[in-house]
C-alpha cells in the first residue's frame, strides 16, 4: 500500500484545529455548516464577498480562497438525475466525486486496473468486468472506497425515475464484491456493453446513503455528504445563494488542489457580476449568457471573456404513449405546428448568441388531427420543470402558440421525477419541455431509444418502444453500430418518429480577470470552466507603485 499523501498527528491536529479557529473568526461559521467535522476536514461558512480572492493569515498556516459566480442551484446535487443535472451540478461533481474512468481513460486515482474478464461465471452472463479499486482512494471521512459506491449507483441508476443514462446499469445483472476491503468488483452484464468505460462516474458514497439506493431521488437534495475528489462540500446556503467548497485535505491522489477554499455564488445581473469582476471581488464567472452579458464581461479591463457550448440541448418530447399524440400523424402535426426559432429566443431570453437547432418552417395549413382530438378529449398538456426557467418559458409560449392555432393547451409544472415516474406513464402529459444532455456515449445514444419499463425511463422519455427502435439501441449498446454512425442513425430514429423537437443548444460565457492563474494564461485554451478549479492558484499581487 503506497503512503496516504495527507499529513496526521497531534502536530497537524493542532494546526488544523488553529485554522478553524481563526477562520470561524473572520467567517462566522455557519449553523448549518454540512458534513460532520473531521480531523482533516475542516468547515468553512461562505466567505465574504469583500475578501473573496485573498490569502488570510493564521498564525502557522493559511487559507486562500476566491469567489466565482455560478447559475443558481435548480434543485439537488446529484449529477446522476435530470432534475439536478446543470452546468453548475456537473462542475461540483467533477471537483468532489470520484469516477472509474474521466474522459475514456482509466482514473489512476480511483483505479488500479479495469479489465473484461476473459470467460463468464455462469449462463445469462453475456461479460464480466473488473474493476481494481486502489488501496489508498477512500472518502473525506476516512471511509475506503469499495464495491458498495458502485453497487450502490448501479441500484440507483437501474430503479429510479429521472436518472441520466440508465441503459448501460440495466444491463447490469449483479455486482460481486470480494478481496481486503470489498477493493476488488466483478460487474456481470447480461448483454455485452462496448461502452463500459462509460458507467461508474461520479460515485457516490454508500457508507452514509440507504444500502438499497432507495433514497438516491433526494440523498443529494442539501449537500454531498462525503467527497472523494480534491475538494468537498462544506456548506450550501441556498438564503444567500452560496456553496462553499473546502480543499479536501484527505484526497491522497496526484496533484492535489491548490486554492483552499471556493465559494460559487448565484450570479445576479450582468451589470452586477461585471461590477464585482471589475473590483476583484469574483475573479471568475461561468454562467448563462443575457443579451448583453458577453459584451459587457468584455468590456471589463483586464478581463478575458470567450463563449462556449455546453453538452445540452433544450427541446420538446412528444409522448408516443399520450392518449393524444399515440398517433405519428398527431405528432407530425405539433412539430409542424412549433416555431422552433421564436421558442429557442423566448427560452434563452436573448436573441444575440443562441445556437437555434435545425428544423423546418412553421406549417401555414391549418392542423385537422389535434383540433378534432382535443375538443373529444382534454387540453393538450405540456410539462415542464417550474425550477427551469428556460424550459418554463418555453412550454408557455409553446402552449399559446397552439391556442393560437385552435389547439387547446395547457402547462403542467411537475419535477422531470415525477412526470417520469408519473404523468407520462399515466397518460397525464402529452409533451415535455427539457434538457436533454448529448455526451456522446454509446449508453447516452442508447437510451434515447432504450425500451425502458414506463417507471424509470429517463433518456427515453417519449416512450417510443418498437422492434427496430429496440433493436438499433441493443446494436450501439454492444457496438455492433459503431459510434462514430450511431449518433446520425439515432437522430434519424427520432425524426421519423415525430417524438423529439430540439430548440436550442446551451450557451456558456466564461470570464476570467487577473485574480487567479488557471491552466491557461489564454482562458480559450482552458478545456473546461468551473471543473478546471483544482490548479488554480492566486496570482502574484502586482507591486505596489
Amino acid at each position: 500500500m503506497k503512503p496516504l499523501r495527507n499529513r496526521s498527528g497531534a502536530h497537524n491536529r493542532a494546526r488544523l484545529g488553529a485554522v478553524a479557529s481563526a477562520a470561524c473568526l473572520l467567517t462566522a461559521c455557519a449553523a448549518n455548516p454540512g458534513p460532520p467535522p473531521l480531523v482533516e476536514q475542516e468547515r468553512e461558512a461562505s466567505t465574504s464577498a469583500t475578501t473573496s480572492a485573498t490569502t488570510t493569515a493564521t498564525g502557522p498556516a493559511s487559507r486562500t480562497q476566491v469567489q466565482v459566480a455560478v447559475d443558481p442551484l435548480r434543485n439537488g446535487l446529484n449529477p446522476h438525475l435530470v432534475a439536478d443535472e446543470s452546468e453548475v451540478v456537473r462542475s461540483v461533481a467533477k471537483l468532489v466525486l470520484p469516477s472509474a474512468f474521466v474522459d475514456g481513460a482509466r482514473n489512476p486515482d480511483v483505479l488500479e486496473a479495469a479489465t473484461v474478464l476473459p470467460s463468464t461465471p455462469g449462463p445469462g452472463v453475456a461479460m464480466t468486468v473488473r474493476y481494481v479499486i486502489a488501496d489508498e482512494a477512500q472518502w473525506s471521512d476516512g471511509t475506503p472506497i469499495t464495491g458498495r459506491d458502485f453497487a450502490y449507483l448501479w441500484r440507483g441508476m437501474s430503479t429510479t425515475p429521472g436518472v441520466v443514462d440508465p441503459a448501460g446499469y440495466r444491463a447490469i445483472s449483479q455486482i460481486r464484491i470480494s478481496g481486503e476491503f470489498g477493493k476488488t468488483v466483478d460487474v456481470d452484464f447480461s448483454a455485452p456493453v462496448d461502452d463500459w468505460r462509460s458507467l461508474f462516474d461520479f460515485l457516490l458514497p454508500s457508507h452514509v446513503l440507504a444500502a438499497d439506493a432507495s433514497d438516491f431521488a433526494g440523498a443529494l437534495r442539501d449537500t454531498i455528504p462525503a467527497s472523494a475528489g480534491r475538494y468537498t462540500v462544506a456548506n450550501v446556503d441556498r438564503g444567500r445563494g452560496t456553496l462553499t467548497l473546502n480543499r479536501n485535505d484527505r484526497f491522497w491522489g496526484a496533484d492535489p488542489a491548490k486554492i483552499d477554499i471556493l465559494t460559487l455564488t448565484s450570479a445576479g445581473g450582468t451589470t452586477q457580476v461585471a461590477d464585482q469582476l471589475r473590483s476583484g471581488q469574483i475573479v471568475f464567472a461561468d454562467t448563462t449568457p443575457a443579451e448583453t452579458t458577453g459584451t459587457v464581461f468584455s468590456l471589463v479591463p483586464g478581463a478575458q471573456t470567450r463563449l462556449a457550448d455546453a453538452p445540452r440541448t433544450l427541446g420538446v418530447t412528444l409522448s408516443a404513449t399520450s392518449p393524444l399524440l399515440s398517433a405519428p400523424e398527431a405528432r407530425q402535426e405539433l412539430r409542424s405546428l412549433l416555431d422552433v426559432p421564436l421558442l429557442a429566443r423566448i427560452a434563452a431570453g436573448r436573441s444575440a448568441d443562441v445556437t437555434v437547432a435545425a428544423h423546418t418552417p412553421v406549417s401555414e395549413a391549418e392542423p385537422v388531427v389535434l383540433p378534432a382530438l382535443v375538443r373529444d378529449n382534454r387540453p393538450l398538456r405540456v410539462g415542464a420543470d417550474p425550477a427551469d426557467p428556460a424550459a418554463a418559458a418555453a412550454a408557455r409560449s409553446m402552449a399559446d402558440l397552439l391556442a393560437a392555432r385552435g389547439v387547446a393547451a395547457q402547462v403542467v409544472s411537475t419535477d422531470v421525477r415525477r412526470m417520469a415516474a408519473e404523468a407520462l406513464p399515466a397518460g397525464d402529459l402529452d409533451a415535455v419541455v427539457g434538457w436533454r444532455t448529448d455526451t456522446g456515449s454509446a449508453a447516452n445514444l442508447a437510451g434515447r431509444l432504450y425500451c425502458q419499463p414506463a417507471a424509470y425511463r429517463a433518456g427515453n422519455l417519449s416512450g417510443l418502444c418498437t422492434p427496430e427502435t429496440e433493436q438499433l439501441a441493443e446494436d450501439i449498446l454492444t457496438g455492433r453500430v459503431p459510434a462514430a454512425a450511431a449518433a446520425a442513425q439515432v437522430d434519424d430514429a427520432l425524426e421519423r418518429a415525430a417524438v423529439w423537437v430540439p430548440l436550442l443548444g446551451e450557451k456558456r460565457v466564461l470570464a476570467l480577470t487577473g485574480g487567479i492563474v488557471g491552466p491557461d494564461a489564454d482562458l480559450a485554451a482552458w478545456p473546461d470552466g468551473l471543473a478546471t478549479a483544482p490548479p488554480w492558484r492566486l496570482a502574484p499581487a502586482a507591486p505596489q507603485p
